[in-house]
């Protein structure tokens, strides 16, 4: 492809996939995650026992006018456009226009991102800020250091949404340690500056913590220790080669290695992008080796990856064959996906089909809405659930009076933890909704009785595909 027929390339995927992210969060459900993030912004804080707040403030921002499916993922929507955008204006000022176009295109044309562009999750603003201040140090160490103080506050941002942004932070840190040629760096007084920024921007997630008996630093704890065999570890990484793509997998999780043993031999630049995608990569892959992790954990590998992938594709004369296999790769898997959100035609069943998820809990909200909420001996009593997905679901489609909660019996504590104190909640009776047909044994002893409501079923694709069983349960006795 010549420059010209790669920007008209570009930017016809830019617009033919955002027509597509449109449409799609205008004509599904919220996932649950999704839900329980909704409820973040209906209950803003500067943390919360799982994530920091940007992601709340991304979706109470966009729902200030109207709470909708649409407007809580309108936010991923319009971040990850802006994001090549800005890639692109900021690169083809300061580096070269091939570098700008290359970027923009792996960013526009990849599942991975694709996935964060149209699903709200604490990924979305990590990966924005996170590629912006990697990209902003970049320039403010090589071509502007004006922009020193505006990387600083994407770094903040990147920390403020998810704490696994400090792994490439603390790359653009030791960038100047590490290598002498930038060595110069450590006597400017506005390097400091930019992460002191970043520490300032911190600081409202730290001091919830210490008002909190460090809830974040305690659930994160233990979920991060939770073991993992070598089967986790392949099924891992494979998952995040099949996610992102060969040759973006190649450029994060291999090109770096290779570039350590040569490292005398490269140039600066490509050193400053190694370091910061090398230190996320490194503690990944020791940490994934007896700890099972989830894909989306590993994502700060490949923020730094995107732009070693850039900076030696955009080197070649002409695009290469392996770069074309990245992109229709990846829009194959996306339009793949896309189609079967909406109209299943590969044979995947259950759990095995991803895009079950939009649709798992459509017909309990019909249910409780009908048979429920509308009963006049029912509808007084509040919904509660053991975990914090239905509860969540519940609150954003239905809205009750009493907000729906999770009561975290032998379970971690949740946001709903923090606004429900369980003492106020004895001798109450509810409707509980658990996701099998059979109400769980290890509740049993809470309540005095618990009575059958209704079995909500929903099925696609000529399969069940989510079960929910409704009780009323009576005379809740607190936690045991």
């Amino acid at each position: 492809m010549r420059i010209k027929q790669e920007f008209g390339f570009a930017v016809f995927i830019f617009i033919l996939l955002l027509i597509v992210k449109v449409f799609f969060i205008s004509s599904t459900y919220l996932v649950d995650d999704e839900a329980y993030y909704a409820m973040y912004a209906r209950h803003l804080a500067w943390g919360y026992i799982d994530h920091g707040p940007v992601v709340a403030f991304v979706i109470w921002l966009f729902t200030i006018t109207n709470e909708s499916g649409f407007t809580v993922r309108l936010g991923p929507v319009v971040l990850l456009s802006l994001l090549p955008i800005i890639l692109y204006i900021v690169i083809n000022k300061y580096l070269n226009r091939q570098f700008a176009l290359i970027a923009s295109l792996t960013l526009i044309a990849n599942l991975m991102f694709y996935t964060n562009s149209i699903i709200i999750t604490p990924d979305v603003p990590l990966a924005f800020f996170s590629i912006l201040s990697i990209l902003f140090y970049y320039i403010a160490f090589f071509k502007d250091d004006r922009f020193m103080y505006l990387g600083g506050v994407m770094l903040g941002l990147s920390v403020l949404s998810k704490v696994s942004a400090l792994f490439p932070a603390f790359g653009i840190f030791l960038f100047p340690i590490l290598i002498k040629e930038k060595r110069h760096l450590l006597k400017n007084v506005h390097f400091y500056g930019s992460f002191f920024i970043s520490f300032l921007i911190f600081i409202p997630f730290i001091v919830w913590n210490f008002q909190n008996d460090f809830a974040f630093v305690k659930y994160q704890g233990n979920h991060i220790l939770e073991n993992g065999g070598l089967s986790d570890f392949f099924e891992l990484w494979i998952g995040a080669a099949i996610l992102i793509g060969p040759l973006f997998f190649y450029y994060s999780a291999i090109k770096p290695i290779i570039f350590l043993l040569k490292w005398k031999h490269l140039s600066i630049e490509k050193q400053y992008f190694s370091l910061v995608t090398l230190i996320p990569l490194t503690y990944f892959l020791f940490h994934s080796f007896f700890s099972r992790f989830e894909l989306n954990w590993i994502a700060p590998v490949f923020f730094g990856g995107l732009f070693l992938l850039s900076m030696e594709e955009s080197s070649r004369k002409k695009v290469s064959r392996s770069f074309r296999f990245q992109l229709f790769y990846s829009l194959f898997f996306i339009m793949l996906i896309m189609v079967q959100s909406f109209f299943p035609l590969l044979p995947l069943k259950g759990k095995s089909d991803p895009t079950n998820r939009y649709y798992m809990y459509a017909s309990l909200i019909e249910d409780i809405k009908t048979t429920v909420m509308n009963d006049v001996s029912n509808s007084g009593l509040r919904i509660v659930s053991n975990e914090f997905q239905i509860p969540s679901i519940i609150n954003f489609y239905l809205n009750p009076k009493l907000e729906a909660i999770c009561l975290s019996i032998d379970y971690h504590e949740t946001l709903y933890s923090f606004h429900y104190n369980q003492d106020r909640l004895v001798g109450n009776d509810f409707i509980y909704i658990h996701d099998k047909k059979e109400f769980p044994e290890k509740i049993k002893p809470y309540f005095d009785s618990f009575e059958p409501v209704l079995i909500s079923t929903k099925s696609r694709n000529n399969a069940v595909i989510a079960n929910h069983s409704v009780w009323l349960v009576k005379n809740y006795k607190g936690k045991l």
